[in-house]
């Protein structure tokens, strides 16, 4: 896991990027720099809630997404729970969704626009990838991604 500080300033950097970028296909663009920007994330992407299950929305991967999905799995939870799930060891989480075998951690952050429900899932190669400064930055990106739906 990347030390706290460097972290934070990885993401302050991809906040500056992000909100230089041109508002043409700003959402792919902003999934794909951050995907590319956190060597260890294998998925980057936002589903949507569609009924009972979940739809990718956009994504940034090296793999095509599971779509749809259940609810029951860390992102339909974390939408149900409105709350951020941060999973450090996707094995031990009881109905975690495979779509990557090679996932082992996980963040899923909820919101809303327009009355649709949506949620931004990270996945990592590594364990405990994730931590509340992931959580943080993350939701000031979401502020940015909610500007282009």
């Amino acid at each position: 896991m990347i030390q706290s500080n460097a972290k934070e300033k990885k993401y302050q950097k991809s906040i500056r990027f992000i909100k230089s970028l041109d508002q043409k296909d700003k959402i792919n663009n902003i999934l794909k720099y951050l995907y590319n920007e956190f060597e260890d994330w294998i998925f980057c992407g936002l589903y949507i809630k569609e009924g009972n299950q979940l739809e990718i929305s956009n994504h940034y991967s090296d793999n095509i997404p599971c779509s749809p999905i259940e609810m029951n799995g860390v992102c339909g939870q974390s939408i149900t729970e409105k709350n951020t799930l941060i999973i450090n060891d996707v094995n031990k989480f009881k109905n975690h969704i495979v779509c990557d075998r090679n996932s082992k951690s996980e963040i899923a952050i909820p919101f809303i626009r327009d009355d649709k429900e949506y949620v931004l899932d990270i996945d990592s190669r590594k364990l405990n990838s994730f931590d509340q400064i992931d959580a943080k930055y993350l939701r000031e990106i979401i502020r940015e991604i909610i500007r282009e739906i």
